[in-house]
């Protein structure tokens, strides 16, 4: 117990000091993001000070840009749940490491929720009333304890599933399908229910009839998976092409890295070497190991050496035995770490079994000792219970941020976007087709009202983004890279301003009583909302920089006693050719 103990807290050490750790774009970027928290840090000390009077809200409009946000955020951490099924449900191996990002971003964004939350509170230090014993959560009456009871159990379950995940991927160890499968599908029905209760919140006020109708439920899961996975497709972009660490082979005009390679014939005391790391390769029978001998290869290589090059066709797998390998994949024309191979680990094995060129790179970092296994004495090797199941399972153990990938997500979108804005086509039919004096709200969003027009503008520029993002989506122009970029651009803004300025605001304008005030945030208003953006775009940022290292390998268990290089910072010659 205090050995377990002892190997978490050296986890936790670690991923806190890596997360200090960059090159100068990283500290640029964090420091650009730690300044911003701190102008919206002391905007909020002067609300605090004075009172909600700072910001634009009023007695007839009493939600704002806080609301907004918190509207629109509560819908991208219900979208991580869609990177999830495609995973867990349908297999699909592109996104299996991703949905750690997905998982990551909930987190950020269920952060920033619950302080949009708080800010939006006049005296958040009387929250301790909703904390049961303490105070009244008044569930399951109201709706708002059934929001802090959502909001809160999504935040522990992402935290849970993103941490056992990691921390296995760090100990080398599977993790156990009991202790996170489980809270998966429960996460599934949760991110539903986040944003479905934040719907309830709005339809559930009568005496509001904007925001009472059955649809509102539906288009906020529409909005939110279109939104989020528009924002993993960036984000995952920014990840891939920050992580690159080197330009692409045979384009840098370096000079070959130095060193000689020599190879020689397997022998029974290579093959005990590779069971002393590789535990399930132990019960493989001395028969079967002496058939191995006359096909299998012992490879000396130095450091730099490249073992196998991304393109090329072969039928071998590879065994470590000494040293380290690092395995770089070519895009967009530099080179991405999509793992980090030690004693035991295998590596060329997809490829092989597949019959299809190799998939990256592999370069020993340091001198290695490499066994070069056939494919067909790989597949006889796999037939043996424990080691084909430990061999299968590492398949799947790289950061593999591909193209293929981001066009899936990109089929969520586009189905996501098509009923969304059917949904709000149906939505404005039945305000305007009924007539009555409850699509006063409705024509004061569209049309503007007795010359009351502010939310006109912000409307039509939501329903524009909306439809163009739409058409690009279903265009095959959009599935170039530089397009569904603009694409998800689109969708995010639109949809901000559709669900947070499009639907907070007018649910307020007129009052029952007929009564217009209109809403314009102020300046301390918006400082505050930037540095909590700020604030998400920070926890996020040190999440990924945290997992990224773990998923690649380079942060791991293994190799505790080394020292890990900064993002970017490697070595950038072209390695020898084996």
């Amino acid at each position: 117990m205090n050995r377990a103990l002892r190997d978490y807290l050296v986890f936790l050490q670690r991923c806190g000091r890596i997360a200090f750790v960059g090159d100068w774009r990283y500290y640029a970027w964090m420091g650009a993001l730690t300044v911003l928290c701190l102008v919206g840090l002391n905007a909020y000390a002067k609300q605090l000070v004075h009172g909600l009077i700072t910001t634009g809200m009023s007695d007839q409009v009493s939600w704002g840009v806080y609301i907004a946000n918190f509207t629109f955020l509560v819908g991208v951490a219900a979208a991580a749940v869609m990177m999830v099924i495609p995973v867990y449900i349908y297999n699909n191996e592109e996104l299996h490491d991703l949905v750690i990002f997905g998982e990551l971003l909930a987190v950020a964004a269920i952060l920033m929720c619950l302080a949009f939350v708080t800010v939006d509170l006049g005296r958040p230090d009387r929250f301790w009333h909703l904390i049961p014993g303490l105070g009244q959560l008044n569930f399951p009456a109201s709706m708002l304890s059934w929001d802090v009871i959502v909001l809160n159990g999504y935040l522990l379950l992402n935290v849970h599933i993103c941490g056992y995940l990691l921390y296995c991927r760090y100990r080398g160890r599977k993790p156990s399908k009991w202790f996170y499968i489980p809270f998966v599908f429960v996460a599934i029905g949760w991110a539903v229910s986040i944003h479905t209760v934040t719907a309830f919140l709005y339809v559930g006020l009568g005496g509001r009839p904007f925001w009472n109708s059955s649809i509102v439920g539906p288009r906020f899961l529409a909005s939110a998976f279109t939104a989020g996975p528009a924002l993993m497709i960036l984000a995952l972009q920014v990840v891939r092409r920050v992580t690159a660490s080197a330009p692409a082979l045979g384009s840098s005009g370096h000079a070959a890295a130095p060193g000689t390679s020599s190879a020689r014939p397997a022998t029974l005391d290579d093959l005990e070497k590779l069971a002393q790391h590789l535990p399930e390769f132990r019960p493989v029978p001395m028969e079967m190991r002496r058939k191995l001998l006359a096909s299998t290869t012992i490879l000396s290589v130095p450091a730099g050496a490249t073992l196998l090059r991304q393109g090329d066709l072969d039928a071998h797998a590879f065994f470590v035995l000494e040293g380290e390998i690092v395995v770089k994949r070519e895009e967009s024309g530099r080179l991405r770490i999509t793992r980090t191979i030690r004693p035991g680990g295998q590596f060329g094995e997809v490829s092989a079994l597949n019959s299809t060129p190799r998939m990256a790179t592999a370069i020993a970092e340091e001198p290695a000792l490499i066994l070069r296994v056939p494919v067909e004495d790989l597949r006889r090797l796999m037939q043996q219970r424990e080691l084909g199941q430990v061999i299968h399972n590492r398949m799947t153990e790289r950061l593999m941020i591909t193209d293929r990938a981001l066009l899936t997500l990109r089929g969520i979108v586009q189905v996501s976007m098509l009923i969304n804005v059917f949904l709000l086509v149906n939505e404005v039919f039945k305000e305007f087709y009924s007539g009555d004096l409850h699509s006063e709200s409705s024509k004061y969003l569209f049309l503007g009202l007795h010359g009351y027009h502010a939310l006109v503008p912000w409307i039509w520029t939501a329903i524009v983004f909306n439809l163009v993002a739409m058409f690009l989506l279903v265009l095959p122009l959009s599935r170039s890279l530089k397009w569904l970029n603009l694409t998800c651009v689109l969708c995010i803004t639109g949809i901000w301003i559709e669900k947070g300025m499009g639907l907070v605001i007018p649910g307020f304008i007129p009052t029952p009583l007929g009564q217009i005030v209109e809403y314009r945030p102020s300046l301390n208003e918006t400082l505050v909302c930037i540095g909590i953006w700020a604030f998400g775009l920070l926890a996020y940022t040190v999440f990924l920089r945290m997992s990224v290292p773990i998923l690649q390998g380079r942060l791991s268990r293994a190799n505790e006693g080394r020292h890990l290089p900064a993002a970017g910072s490697e070595q950038r010659a072209a390695p020898a050719r084996l």
